[in-house]
């Protein structure tokens, strides 16, 4: 028979165990509905957009005759400002899907 110290520790060693696994999982499904979410990029573009761009940028800033983005490459680095400069919390994946959904959209280069 085990003294009660024995028993108390064989129950925290399980109990960290278990909460190590319940972890692991949880980032594991954290990470699997991330990827779902960027199976349609434009689509996650257009909602990261609506989220975040529209609150310094109307439609006209992308059709103007004047318009400042004459490339892809010029609009990646513009979102990636605009990104930066507002502390916007996106990943990579998530600037290239905006630059994806500004480019179907608007500028189509």
């Amino acid at each position: 028979m085990k003294r009660p110290s024995q028993r108390s520790n064989t129950l925290l060693t399980r109990s960290a165990v278990l909460s190590t696994a319940i972890s692991a999982a949880m980032i594991c499904n954290i990470a699997i509905a991330s990827e779902a979410e960027i199976t349609d990029p434009i689509a996650h573009g257009e909602q990261a957009h609506k989220t975040h761009c529209y609150k310094c940028h109307s439609d006209d800033v992308y059709t103007r005759d004047n318009r400042f983005v004459k490339s892809i490459d010029a609009l990646s680095k513009q979102v990636v400002r605009c990104k930066e400069g507002s502390d916007i919390p996106w990943f990579d994946e998530d600037a290239d899907a905006v630059v994806q959904f500004l480019n179907n959209k608007y500028y189509k280069f």
